[in-house]
């Protein structure tokens, strides 16, 4: 009996191993088939995108066309050379329709604009830089009169202002190589025109009390070169008229009318009106009332040099008081208070005007006939 029992309980094991085991193997089978095809779908479907970017990427590849990159960064009026460019296939559905395709119209043209590693050259980029002229020559400069922020490398034109006001072009666009503020002096490159009419813009500094100076840009290779409009004197017209370097010779025609003209009206103000424009802050204006010893002071700022240069002369900042004179000691001598009294009017102003230089000889001369009695 206990024999036929267990053979029972050993043959219902069996079939539920067997039966679990049948079950375990079709669960597992099931998953993997709709795993499986659950991965064949999405694998299709990114073979399929990838075909479709596969054709697109041959249909941009088939339309390029040859340009040329830099290699080095430039910087805005520098020379493309040789080794600053390499030839490259780009794509014709990204690249502008001026891309340069020969590395001739590119090597030694000056870039317009400041340009990154791998920026594919276009003709609107760059411009020719042209023949060098054969009078060009390296000119020193320390008699013009430099904006405060000029630097190496910025691009200025020089003017000329007179007494009266009338302001003109004495060279144009010009890039300076060498500025020194403490010194005021800059050198930059001349052609043998621009230098006679500096030379001419000097003596009008000397003569005619002009004051030169310069203007800067704000986007040299944006814009584009003004027109010089400064006349020189007549001996200088003459010089330029018979001067085989120059070659443009019509635009002189008419400037010794002009320049006759422009002495006619400087004639007209008188000595004591003659002033430079520009060199100095106008008297009892609110510049001269803010500049100090070191230069400028702002507004809403204390000047801190401790002294301003105004109409009256120096002054005293951290004392804004007018300092008086002591009053002398009464004395029985009338004479002695006299001389007292005219020898502290000297220093009464404490100013450099001639209006008290005047004052001091005066007092002098009461002294010595004060003394003489």
């Amino acid at each position: 009996m206990r024999s036929r029992r267990n053979k029972k309980i050993i043959f219902y094991l069996l079939l539920v191993g067997i039966t679990a085991v049948i079950v375990t193997s079709s669960v597992g089978f099931m998953s993997y088939r709709f795993f499986n095809a659950k991965l064949i779908k999405e694998r299709t479907l990114y073979e399929n995108k990838l075909a479709e970017k596969s054709q697109q990427l041959a249909v941009y590849e088939l339309k390029s066309r040859q340009g040329y990159v830099l290699q080095i960064g430039k910087k805005a009026g520098e020379i493309i050379n040789e080794e600053d460019i390499v030839a490259m296939y780009l794509p014709d559905y990204f690249t502008p329709v001026d891309l340069i395709a020969t590395r001739e119209n590119i090597v030694g043209k000056v870039i317009k604009i400041n340009a990154d590693v791998n920026t594919a050259i276009t003709n609107e980029m760059v411009y020719a830089n042209g023949p060098l002229d054969p009078s060009l020559r390296r000119e020193e400069v320390e008699y013009i009169k430099l904006p405060l922020e000029l630097k190496e490398k910025d691009t200025v034109d020089i003017r000329i202002v007179y007494p009266n006001g009338e302001d003109y072009i004495v060279v144009a666009k010009t890039k300076l190589d060498v500025v020194d503020q403490e010194k005021q002096l800059a050198f930059f490159n001349s052609v043998e025109e621009e230098a006679l009419l500096l030379q001419s813009a000097l003596v009008d500094a000397y003569i005619n009390n002009a004051e030169l100076y310069m203007k800067e840009y704000i986007e040299p290779e944006m814009q584009p070169k003004p027109v010089v409009t400064y006349t020189p004197n007549k001996d200088v017209i003459a010089m330029l008229k018979m001067n085989p370097q120059i070659l443009d010779q019509a635009k002189w025609k008419l400037s010794l009318k002009i320049r006759e003209g422009l002495e006619e009206r400087l004639k007209l103000i008188e000595d004591q009106d003659r002033i430079r424009v520009g060199a100095d802050a106008p008297s009892g204006s609110a510049v001269s009332k803010r500049k100090g010893n070191n230069g400028a002071v702002p507004a809403n700022q204390p000047n801190t040099s401790g002294t301003a240069v105004g109409v009256e002369g120096t002054v005293n900042n951290n004392n804004p008081q007018v300092n008086q004179p002591e009053v002398p000691s009464q004395s029985t001598n009338e004479p002695s208070s006299e001389i007292d009294s005219s020898t502290t009017s000297d220093y009464d102003t404490g100013t450099t005007n001639s209006s008290s230089t005047d004052d001091t000889v005066n007092s002098e001369d009461q002294n010595s006939s004060l003394l003489g009695r």
